[in-house]
């Protein structure tokens, strides 16, 4: 059966309301409502390509805090907690949750909007998901551990460009290159850094007129473009690191 068969099954019963509730945004008045527009839909039941901006957030040297946990079922309660609480605040900023990876979650936003405006709810996001894990969740496995390896914390890529929506083994997944371009991005950008592939970093640019912006009063960034080695492109790839500043003040080291 081709995935466009698959696909058109889906939305005629109740089980594509049940993927929504899994895998979309939240309506922001009535949070047992999915906030899923007709065109998204439409976009599903046909296969058709959807612009997606990707993520993929890792945390790093999770084996080694795994290994030296005290408590195993207490780390995989901290575990849930973070992918709980990230989950959830993704949903009620128009994201889209993809799945869990072990070490972290791949998530992500269609494009419906101008992009620049998706990438500063992802960039506040990012931001967020980084100060939270190094401020509660950090501490949390550290005092669970016998000892405390060098190099964890959390690591972050995105891409972005055409995906496509379609259940596979009957849950609701996000497939196409910028999955790949994102877990790329991720491997090759060290803890508390997030790394930008090189069409979102262009699309992010566009307009700017210095290589920084605001994302609230006190919050800001900068962009860096550099070239980063992967298993890929060993010789190095074009792509943009991204610092955060709060109050004048780098917020990550």
């Amino acid at each position: 059966m081709s995935l466009t068969a698959v696909n058109r099954l889906t939305p005629e019963g109740g089980d594509i309301e049940r993927q929504f509730r899994s895998h979309a945004p939240l309506d922001r008045f009535d949070p047992t409502r999915t906030n899923v527009s007709p065109t998204i839909r439409k976009a599903i039941n046909e296969v058709s390509a959807i612009e997606a901006i990707v993520l993929t957030v890792d945390i790093r040297r999770s084996s080694c805090v795994l290994k030296e946990s005290i408590d195993i079922p207490q780390y995989a309660k901290i575990l849930d907690d973070f992918v709980a609480e990230f989950r959830t605040v993704l949903h009620y900023h128009g994201g889209w949750f993809d799945k869990f990876t072990g070490d972290g979650f791949i998530c992500y936003w269609l494009v419906e909007n101008p992009f620049t405006d998706h990438m500063d709810t992802v960039l506040d996001f990012c931001c967020s998901v980084m100060d939270n894990f190094r401020t509660y969740y950090y501490p949390a496995f550290v005092a669970n551990m016998r000892n405390e390896p060098e190099g964890i914390g959390l690591s972050i890529g995105v891409d972005a460009g055409p995906c496509y929506l379609t259940p596979i083994v009957g849950d609701l997944t996000i497939i196409g290159s910028p999955i790949v371009g994102s877990v790329r991005m991720c491997e090759a950008c060290s803890p508390y850094r997030l790394l930008l592939n090189a069409y979102p970093g262009s699309r992010l640019m566009e307009g700017m007129a210095a290589f920084c912006g605001h994302l609230s009063e006190d919050l800001s960034y900068q962009v860096e473009r550099k070239s980063v080695a992967s298993k890929e492109y060993p010789q190095g790839q074009l792509a943009y690191s991204v610092e955060y500043f709060r109050k004048g003040q780098r917020l990550f080291f």
